[in-house]
């Protein structure tokens, strides 16, 4: 038997970072979107009893270490069966390091894969509770579209879809990781006023969310690369707003018109790599075939 998913990537179009709680982690409030870049990920049973993986993107771990293969033996932990022996195979897309929840993307196609094809044995909330123990962005990408994201980024509430519009995603080679953007917050002796708060008081208009969008992280971890990418894609013709997804990097521009957005993408194409064009989406996973 062999499925394929299409796992999509997420920005955060708010990030409030509350706090640090009793248990190391810390509280969040943040708006999540699921966007159409996208990785897909072939499940293909085998009779090895082992669970293995391969990816098309150089430097990703293929073994215990990647979150694919965690989830893969915590759901055969959880419906209490023998592996009879899979693959996992990525086909990348997302960028890594990027705040875009890429690995967690996978993660979470790879438990709604294998509930697909051991019978459905598990409800989404089921799932989400399983991706929840390894990460915590894997519950968003379960569920996916446009989600208000509370506590430790699991406790998930379905709010309006996001209006129409572009989105233009800019990957500099500079990365950021999760604990060093916590460790730069953790820093600030005040609290600012909640930018979700702010956002979801008319969350119907998008020239409105382009002018609320705000990530915490930015103003703690005053990567001047990421600053400048910021305002530079803020400056593009036609752009309502920019923000860095996540602890970064990524830093992504909002538009309503398609071809201001692909003018604005061709700009940055000649100095980075990884530039994309894309749209909101209301669903985090798709399956694409299964035989």
């Amino acid at each position: 038997m062999e499925i394929q998913v299409k796992a999509y990537a997420k920005i955060n179009l708010t990030l409030d970072v509350l706090g640090k709680r009793s248990d190391g982690y810390h509280n969040v409030k943040t708006i999540m979107q699921s966007v159409g870049l996208y990785d897909v990920i072939t499940l293909s049973e085998n009779n090895s009893r082992e669970i293995t993986v391969s990816c098309s993107y150089p430097g990703v771990p293929c073994d215990e270490r990647n979150i694919a293969v965690k989830c893969a033996k915590k759901f055969f932990d959880e419906i209490d069966e023998p592996i009879t022996g899979y693959n996992i195979n990525i086909e990348k897309n997302i960028p890594t390091q990027a705040g875009l929840a890429g690995g967690s993307a996978d993660g979470a196609a790879v438990l709604l894969g294998l509930n697909e094809l051991c019978g459905k044995k598990l409800s989404e909330t089921e799932l989400e509770e399983i991706g929840a123990s390894i990460g915590a962005d894997i519950p968003f990408c379960i569920r996916g579209g446009t989600v208000l994201a509370q506590g430790v980024g699991t406790t998930l509430t379905k709010i309006q879809n996001m209006p129409e519009c572009y989105i233009v995603l800019v990957k500099p080679p500079v990365g950021i990781s999760t604990p060093q953007a916590y460790s730069a917050v953790d820093l600030r002796t005040e609290i600012p006023e909640s930018a979700t708060d702010k956002m979801l008081e008319d969350f119907n208009d998008i020239g409105i969310i382009g002018k609320n969008l705000r990530n915490d992280f930015e103003d703690t971890l005053k990567n001047e690369e990421l600053l400048d990418l910021k305002k530079e894609l803020s400056e593009c013709d036609g752009a309502l707003g920019a923000c860095m997804s996540g602890s970064g990097s990524a830093v992504f521009a909002v538009f309503r018109d398609e071809e201001n957005a692909k003018n604005c993408a061709r700009l940055f194409e000649k100095r980075y790599e990884s530039v994309f064009v894309t749209k909101p989406k209301c669903a985090g996973l798709r399956i694409l075939n299964r035989k």
